[in-house]
C-alpha cells in the first residue's frame, strides 16, 4: 500500500506531501507505483526547473518527502498551486481506481 499524506495551510495551499510504501499492485512492472512516481517527480521538476522555486525534499526507495518554503510570493504561489493541485487530482483518481493500493490522507495546519 502506498500512503500519501498531503498537508495544506489554512488558505488551502498544498505546502508539503509525503509518499511512502509500495502499492504492491503487481510483482513485475507496477503501473500504480510508476504512475505515482511519475506524477510526483513531474510536479517537482515543474516547480524546480520551470518555476525556479527552491524547496526541500528527501527521497529513498519507496519514500518521497517534499516541502515548499513559507515565503512564496503570490504569483509563484498561484503557479505552484496549479502544479500541486493537478498532481493531487491525479493521485485522487489513482486512489479511486486502486483503493487497495493507494491511500491519501489530507491534513491542514
Amino acid at each position: 500500500m502506498t500512503d500519501i499524506e498531503i498537508t495544506k495551510d489554512k488558505s488551502g495551499n498544498i505546502i508539503k506531501f509525503t509518499v511512502s510504501g509500495h502499492s504492491e499492485f503487481s510483482d513485475g512492472d507496477d503501473i500504480v507505483c510508476s504512475a505515482i512516481s511519475s506524477v510526483t517527480f513531474m510536479t517537482l521538476n515543474g516547480l524546480e526547473k520551470v518555476l525556479h522555486i527552491p524547496f526541500g525534499y528527501e527521497k529513498d526507495d519507496g519514500y518521497l518527502f517534499f516541502v515548499l518554503p513559507d515565503d512564496l510570493k503570490n504569483e509563484l504561489r498561484e503557479q505552484a498551486n496549479i502544479l500541486l493541485n493537478s498532481m493531487y487530482l491525479f493521485l485522487l483518481d489513482l486512489e479511486e481506481q486502486y483503493k487497495e493500493n493507494v491511500n491519501i490522507t489530507m491534513l491542514e495546519v
